[in-house]
């Protein structure tokens, strides 16, 4: 009897490929289509600039990165990566600057920024509002790129219709716009951060050298651009183990493992080489335990009495922290060992640490008797305002200034995702989408507590209308009449954001949705970066000009701008400061810090103009021509100094930013009676 010849092992089934892409238009129409959309993108962000002056952040961005191209160092304003002030600055890189180099403060190790933007103004006041024109034309082209990686990624996902879907809503979206034209991260945060996440995904699929090390110089140009992309490290890691999870290759994982870890680690030693090339190299080296960190994180452990004394420093902040935190490493055998990363960098991180932390009120107050209660940044939601966040700050902020077109779009997209099998992905894709957003809204809502807007997730947003991609083929395969309703649930909401980006513009900061209240809402849901962010401070003077305004007008304003600028330019105009609630101000230009205690003027019936900021009472700096210095101020010490005009009704508004009241004898004997104006 014959002996049967054993069956032969099937070979392994080789991992699949990407899924054919649908091609529902010629690929020359579909890039026509692509390129107009970015075209028009690109027109509406730098058009809309022509009635905004800078903002809080802009003030400091761009003179810090005047700096790094006068003088090679990048201490001034290291609270952020250099690579959007670099690419920002280099058009005015000629700019006078180099009198400030000669200030004490530029000898210390953190210059204090808001120092060095208000003088580098004073110098440059005839042309100030001019050298911010170039470089904020520039800022665009980052939302350009991430507008094209977000056509490409989801073209390859759901075709040539779910690209131009995709494109539309980054294109079309308020909230990329509003940030997309500033001298700041936030927006080139979101399109380098989904360009190198696009480059790994594709690594993934196919797992070359060469992609591995586009990815990984990409993944360093994220870092060079905010610290909020670190998270890309952690981020990265869970992709490649979802990947080999729901891979159909079981075979060979040693290798693969083996494979992917030396693929892993030039991919991260090429990310730190773009670091470090970015800052020039720059205290790359520096003895490790050398640095003065103070930030509550890993870098730190709690001072020892045993501990030297902290060093000195003008920066409040850093004085706390340091007094009750020290360097992790010093006095330990890793002390000398010499830092991979730029000086710098690692300074900078350590700094944005202490700003996004919550501290604890005792450091600054040893009275206090609840140890857990912390302090922050003053901050603002639904009419509250406190010195600690929010858990639901970000989640509030996405329903208020999302435009409910996309809301719609991003929840049919889930439904589908839930319902119909020929509209999901791998397994790795539909991952990708929801775990990356979700990874930087639960980072900055748990990990942080810095509730100063919606900005800071902006990295949610292209995975969000990547995600939506889908409903376009989804759409185009249902048949007869569920087909033209499908296509209705796509094409209304797509059209309803467009309308609303239309209405907004050009004030695109100043954006909330109508079933939120829209930016007119008294009192607002948010206030700062997600409506006044001192914007509109031109606008104000256009305004008094149209008007034939010649009165003295009362002007507290949020902003980083001091009012007298347009002195110095030769176009001023006459105005003074309103009264300001008892106890409430402090001089900022006098060498003590005493409060003033006594009565505050009477307010008079006129013109004033008030940042919604204000109104909703937020600690700030209000200039004051009368203390006869350029940039004279007052700091707001206490909340609510402004608080009074709340119960007054504006008779306009700048922008939606600044409010003007028509103030009649009648209210102001009322507001002086109620808080005791003499």
């Amino acid at each position: 009897m014959a002996r049967r010849r054993p069956r032969p092992t099937p070979p392994p089934k080789p991992a699949p490929e990407l899924r054919p892409v649908p091609r529902s238009l010629p690929g020359r129409t579909l890039w026509l289509l692509a390129a107009a959309i970015l075209c028009a993108h690109y027109a509406l962000a730098v058009l809309s600039l022509r009635r905004e002056n800078p903002t809080v952040d802009e003030v400091n961005h761009l003179p810090a990165g005047i700096s790094y191209w006068q003088t090679g160092t990048f201490k001034l304003y290291r609270h952020n990566p250099p690579l959007v002030k670099l690419i920002a600055a280099w058009p005015v890189r000629g700019a006078v600057m180099k009198p400030l180099f000669d200030l004490p403060d530029w000898r210390t190790d953190s210059p204090p920024q808001a120092l060095f933007g208000s003088e580098f103004m004073r110098l440059n006041a005839k042309y100030y509002f001019e050298l911010f024109t170039v470089p904020r034309t520039l800022m665009p082209l980052f939302s350009v790129l991430g507008g094209l990686v977000v056509f490409v990624w989801s073209r390859r996902l759901w075709g040539g219709l779910g690209g131009l879907l995709s494109l539309i809503l980054w294109c079309a979206c308020p909230n990329i716009l509003a940030h997309a034209r500033l001298v700041t991260s936030d927006a080139a945060a979101a399109s380098i951060g989904v360009a190198a996440t696009f480059l790994f995904w594709r690594y993934l699929h196919d797992p070359r050298w060469s992609r591995a090390a586009l990815a990984g110089i990409v993944l360093g140009l994220a870092q060079l651009t905010k610290f909020s992309l670190l998270l890309l490290y952690g981020i990265w890691p869970v992709l490649w183990l979802v990947h080999e999870a729901a891979g159909f290759v079981k075979a060979g994982f040693g290798n693969r493992l083996a494979r992917s870890s030396l693929q892993g680690l030039v991919l991260v030693g090429l990310s730190v080489l773009v670091i470090d090339l970015g800052y020039g190299f720059e205290g790359v080296g520096r003895p490790l335990g050398s640095f003065n960190f103070a930030s509550r994180s890993i870098l730190t452990r709690p001072r020892l009495r045993s501990d030297l004394p902290p060093p000195t420093t003008k920066n409040y902040l850093l004085h706390v922290s340091w007094t009750h935190r020290v360097n992790r490493l010093r006095g330990t055998a890793l002390a000398r060992l010499p830092s991979p990363l730029p000086s710098n960098y690692l300074l900078g991180f350590d700094e944005q640490k202490i700003e996004a932390d919550a501290l604890p009120l005792i450091w600054f107050n040893p009275d206090v008797r609840d140890p857990d209660a912390v302090t922050g940044y003053p901050v603002y939601l639904d009419d509250v305002l406190r010195r600690h966040g929010w858990r639901e700050y970000y989640v509030k902020a996405l329903l208020y200034k999302v435009p409910e077109g996309t809301l719609w779009l991003v929840g049919l997209s889930l439904a589908v995702l839930a319902a119909s099998k020929r509209a999901r992905g791998r397994v790795l894709d539909e991952f990708t989408l929801l775990f990356v957003p979700l990874a930087f809204l639960g980072a900055m809502t748990f990990l942080t507590d810095i509730n100063l807007g919606l900005r800071y997730v902006l990295p949610m947003f292209p995975y969000a209308f990547i995600f939506c991609g889908r409903l376009a083929p989804w759409a185009e395969g249902c048949v007869g009449a569920a087909r033209t309703a499908a296509r209705a649930a796509v094409a209304v909401p797509v059209g309803l954001t467009i309308l609303a980006t239309a209405l907004i513009h050009p004030s695109y900061l100043a954006y909330f949705n109508f079933a939120s209240g829209g930016p007119d809402r008294d009192p607002p849901h948010l206030i700062d970066s997600n409506l006044d962010w001192g914007q509109d401070l031109i606008g104000l003077r256009e305004w008094l000009r149209a008007n034939k305004v010649d009165e003295p007008i009362g002007l507290a304003y949020f902003g980083q701008i001091p009012p007298t600028l347009f002195a110095l330019r030769g176009d001023p105009f006459p105005w003074f400061v309103p009264p300001f609630q008892p106890r409430k101000l402090r001089d900022q230009a006098a060498a003590n810090t005493a409060f003033l205690d006594g009565p505050a003027p009477k307010l008079r019936a006129g013109l004033y103009a008030v940042s919604a900021t204000l109104v909703q009472g937020l600690p700030w700096r209000v200039y004051d021509p009368s203390l006869r210095v350029w940039a004279g101020s007052w700091d707001i010490v206490h909340d609510y100094a402004f608080s009074y005009f709340r119960s007054l009704k504006p008779i306009t508004r700048i922008g939606h930013s600044i409010l003007i009241y028509r103030v009649t004898d009648a209210q102001a004997a009322a507001i002086n009676r109620d808080n005791g104006f003499h």
